[in-house]
């Protein structure tokens, strides 16, 4: 709906006698009035008064605006031979819908002796509801929360119970992360070598003739405990570097171990196959290595005194062997 606002054309006083004030109220026809005025929304009011000229004009005054409030006010005087032209461009809101009087405005107009009291008239303004059709008045406020609100207990109790579960979490995943440690951590190298001697399928391979492959891993075997149990390079080394080195680290049992290596050469390197009974009994020259150089616990402190030295990794030797 357009609503055109039409403050009257020209809503003054009566005509005055020459030289004394007048007052005019209208809507300026160089605003657009919006199609359909709402709560809230602005419309224009021009109000053009003429006084005689360097006149004190006080206003717009009003008893009271009703449901309009005026947003802002701007002025512009004009001045002539004889008058002074003021108008007014009042930006005026209403705020209830329905169909309402704009107030009459008063001017105190004071011009040597004399004073005047101007009004404007008044028009109808017709303002609509920004509610839906079918809703008479906004809703009313929310029931108020009863007391003790359950929130309050529920929401530190949960936030308590997170922590804790994250407290939980973290330990198992720490524990764990241990377990997994432990599984990852490698067997002992005494523990690793005599699995290897017990896992070996050495009869199989002497009943098919493959010495050098038994003697073989033998050695492979021999040379990995010493590397790990002695930690020197054995492993990568050849059999007389690797002797060389037993006896810079002063190991236990290196003629033993000599013997055994010089046999296994011979059967690896030169074909010689070694009678039955010395080649059955050649895994047990290793489990024999193995078993007498792994470290024993160390005894409790008697009463006497300490428990004996301790060997190179912390217990001491079942076995010394030669020098």
């Amino acid at each position: 709906m357009l609503l055109a606002l039409v403050l009257a054309a020209a809503l003054a006083a009566p005509a005055p006698a020459p030289g004394q004030p007048s007052v005019s109220l209208g809507v300026a026809t160089r605003v657009r009035v919006p199609a359909r005025l709402t709560v809230g929304d602005r419309f224009q009011v021009t109000l053009v008064v003429t006084t005689p000229k360097r006149s004190l004009v006080t206003g717009p005054l009003a008893d009271t605006m009703g449901v309009f409030v005026v947003a802002s006010e701007k002025r512009k005087t004009a001045s002539r031979s004889d008058t002074d032209v003021t108008t007014y461009d009042l930006s005026v809101a209403g705020f209830r819908a329905g169909r309402h009087r704009f107030p009459p405005l008063r001017f105190l107009v004071h011009s040597g002796d004399r004073s005047d009291t101007l009004q404007s008239d008044t028009a109808s303004v017709t303002i609509m509801s920004v509610l839906p059709p079918k809703m008479a008045d906004i809703h009313g406020l929310a029931p108020h929360e009863t007391f003790p609100n359950r929130l309050l207990w529920i929401t530190p109790g949960a936030i308590l119970l997170l922590l804790g579960l994250a407290w939980l979490a973290r330990r198992l995943l720490r524990r764990w992360r241990e377990i997994r440690a432990e599984a990852a951590a490698p067997l002992p190298p005494w523990e690793e070598a005599l699995a290897a001697l017990d896992a070996m399928p050495w009869r199989e391979w002497l009943a098919g003739g493959q010495a050098q492959r038994y003697y073989y891993a033998l050695s492979e075997v021999l040379k990995r405990y010493i590397e790990r149990r002695f930690e020197f390079g054995a492993v990568e080394q050849t059999s007389s570097e690797m002797l060389a080195a037993m006896r810079v680290h002063r190991t236990p049992l290196r003629d033993e171990v000599s013997r055994f290596i010089t046999r296994a050469d011979l059967v690896k390197y030169a074909k010689w196959m070694p009678p039955a009974d010395e080649a059955e009994s050649a895994i047990e020259q290793v489990r024999d290595i193995v078993q007498r150089t792994r470290p024993v616990e160390t005894a409790t402190q008697g009463p006497t005194g300490p428990a004996n030295p301790q060997g190179p990794t912390g217990g001491t030797l079942a076995a010394e062997g030669s020098a």
